[in-house]
């Protein structure tokens, strides 16, 4: 028979090796946990990026059906892209532009031009003062969307002028292009 201390001991032993015994499964379980959640985060990111690729093969998709919708746009705006600035051209044109809606040109101004060689076109910026109405405004405006040059207007900065008669003036930042020679 074993005396007290023995047992004592045993049992001891015993506690000890199912502490660990526990601690060990409970690492074991820990790792477990923590590669499934990686695996859950990889298969997200997996996810994430298939529905980014399936957007963009999509989009292709779209274009190349459109394409000839495209290539039609691209021919119209190729002509009202001149090879050539044309500078009395626009000046002649906004002028008249401008009298047709009853607005008296302040000045016109070209700043110095801003060559784009990966898109093939020059950027002649110009700004515009005219003094009118907000409607004669307005119909000028609409009327640059569709006066056979492409005009990109980026900023309308509108002040009164004549406050007795209700006039405003309006200074128009905008862009000209023209194509580069190739």
């Amino acid at each position: 028979m074993a005396s007290p201390t023995q047992q004592s001991l045993k049992d001891n032993i015993l506690i000890i090796l199912s502490v660990l015994a526990v601690l060990v499964g409970l690492g074991l379980l820990f790792l477990q946990i923590s590669g499934a959640n990686t695996l859950r985060a990889s298969i997200a990111d997996e996810e994430l990026a298939l529905a980014q690729a399936e957007a963009l093969l999509q989009q292709r998709l779209d274009y190349q059906a459109n394409a000839p919708e495209y290539r039609e746009k691209a021919a119209k705006y190729q002509i009202m892209i001149p090879d050539q600035p044309r500078e009395e051209e626009i000046l002649r044109s906004l002028r008249l532009i401008a009298e047709e809606y009853d607005l008296n040109v302040q000045e016109i101004r070209f700043d110095a031009r801003v060559p784009n060689e990966e898109s093939g076109f020059v950027q002649m910026p110009l700004l515009i003062t005219v003094e009118g109405s907000y409607g004669s405004l307005i119909q000028m405006l609409d009327h640059l969307q569709w006066s056979g040059r492409v005009y990109r207007v980026d900023q309308v900065s509108i002040s009164l002028a004549g406050a007795a008669q209700g006039g405003i003036r309006a200074v128009l930042t905008a862009s000209v292009f023209y194509r580069t020679a190739n």
